[in-house]
């Protein structure tokens, strides 16, 4: 771990208040930007609370994921999509929440929901906001920072974890992980089902790494996001996509820069716990009007397995590091150190590399 923060691939750990738990609305607005500095655009785009995350593809086509308190705001921020990112004619996709074609953990706010939570308590948000800007902060550090003892803050934590309520997330940087990351638009005959379509394809695609995103406003489309390191395993599953007896036409993204955010969700756990505010946790739900070394202490990122991260081993001894946009851990993975739960595809000689290892010592094998 200490190995693929140090070049640059992984970003930090993060954790915050679940999307499905605060029942806010993750949106996607993409199309072609006019725009003549990438960089420039993405820090107009960070001016938003609602800015989650920017992935940009090749001939400037954007894709900006925003996170809603509620539909009412959707007229606001495209709006602010099309002036800050230069975007004449945007297509706004809102998320379908919990489609079937999505990992067991959410991404962009997108997986499965429950229809009620527990709710969070005043410690809960306090243990939360203590992992804002670090999640591998150890459970005794968490525990000094809330008044609180290890045993308690352990077991809110895996309560949250199980309940769903907490999320869980390593902003990377795609370009220095070694594979091609794609965002594919397949668009569907009129009727088809895009749910059965997208398990289909899901079902017959080679990729170990790959989602698919639907929009409730958009039934014909689906947006298949994969990763892959050999441009003939790409060639052929394209092909046989385009081949598919529902699907009308493809079209492929080839990703090379992304940025994440904080927003308005990153800031309600700090904003809550202040002491000249009373908590009400339940008021954290859509609607919501405002927004030392050598210490054996135990991190609760190390122990909840790292779900979506995957290390290559190729035949020229170096490793090539794939890592799930904001990849998350799923709940029913929690504190518990699965190093078979992220397999690798070795690229000859079938080396293994063991993850628990590596996130434990920042080593490897």
């Amino acid at each position: 771990m200490q190995i693929l923060t140090k070049i640059g691939v992984i970003k930090g750990m993060i954790a915050g208040i679940s999307i499905p738990y605060l029942d806010a609305v993750p949106v996607t607005v993409f199309g072609k930007s006019m725009t003549a500095s990438v960089e420039k655009t993405f820090d107009r785009l960070g001016e938003s609370e609602f800015s989650r995350r920017v992935v940009v593809t090749g001939g400037n086509f954007l894709y900006v994921v925003g996170f809603l308190r509620n539909i009412s705001e959707l007229g606001s921020y495209v709006e602010f999509v099309k002036r800050a990112a230069e975007m004449p004619e945007p297509t706004v996709g809102i998320n379908c929440l919990d489609d079937g074609l999505s990992p067991d953990y959410p991404v962009d706010g997108v997986g499965k929901r429950k229809q009620s939570y527990k709710e969070l308590s005043p410690l809960d948000l306090k243990i939360i906001a203590s992992l804002k800007d670090n999640a591998r902060r150890p459970v005794a550090d968490i525990a000094d920072m809330v008044g609180a003892s290890a045993k308690t803050v352990r077991r809110h934590l895996e309560n949250m974890m199980s309940e769903g309520s907490l999320d869980l997330s390593m902003p990377s940087d795609l370009a220095l992980g070694g594979d091609m990351f794609l965002v594919t638009h397949v668009n569907l005959r009129d009727g088809a089902d895009k749910g059965e379509v997208g398990r289909r394809l899901l079902s017959k695609s080679p990729f170990q790494d790959q989602y698919m995103r639907t929009f409730s406003n958009l039934p014909s489309l689906l947006i298949w996001v994969f990763w892959s390191g050999k441009m003939t395993e790409i060639r052929k599953a394209l092909r046989e996509v385009g081949e598919d007896e529902d699907v009308l036409a493809v079209m492929v993204n080839f990703a090379f820069l992304e940025r994440i955010y904080t927003t308005w969700r990153d800031k309600l756990p700090e904003v809550r716990t202040r002491p000249s505010e009373k908590t009400n946790a339940h008021n954290l739900h859509s609607g919501l009007g405002t927004g030392n070394p050598g210490r054996q202490t135990e991190c609760p990122i190390l122990a909840l397995g790292m779900s979506g991260l995957s290390i290559k081993a190729r035949p020229n001894g170096q490793s090539a590091v794939r890592l799930w946009p904001q990849c998350h851990t799923p709940p029913e993975r929690a504190y518990m150190v699965q190093a078979a739960a992220i397999k690798n595809r070795a690229l000859g000689g079938g080396h293994e590399t063991n993850v628990s290892r590596v996130v434990r010592t920042g080593g490897s094998e």
